[in-house]
């Protein structure tokens, strides 16, 4: 499955990115990391793009409130909304 997650950030964009590069959830563990992609939309949102998603790996990871991800995440992450995404024909007339 295919993931667009919007990221409420409330340290910056910037400390958050660190975080983020440094990859303490293990995003290879439960999705194709060489296609993530990162966008800034300000200081204190971003947008993550994760392709080919097992959720239940992702879920674990991310309900575990002890896991690395969280305890990184916690001073930089407000809250996260998860958009599932799939391809979709033009519309026609």
């Amino acid at each position: 499955m295919n993931l667009l997650a919007v990221v409420y950030i409330k340290s910056s964009y910037d400390e958050w990115k660190t975080v983020f590069d440094e990859d303490p959830a293990g995003r290879a563990n439960f999705a194709d990391e060489t296609r993530t992609r990162v966008a800034k939309v300000d200081d204190n949102l971003a947008m993550v793009q994760l392709f080919d998603v097992d959720m239940e790996k992702m879920a674990a990871v991310l309900n575990d409130a002890n896991s690395a991800a969280n305890s990184a995440m916690n001073d930089h992450v407000e809250k996260r909304e998860i958009y599932k995404v799939e391809p979709m024909a033009p519309p026609s007339k």
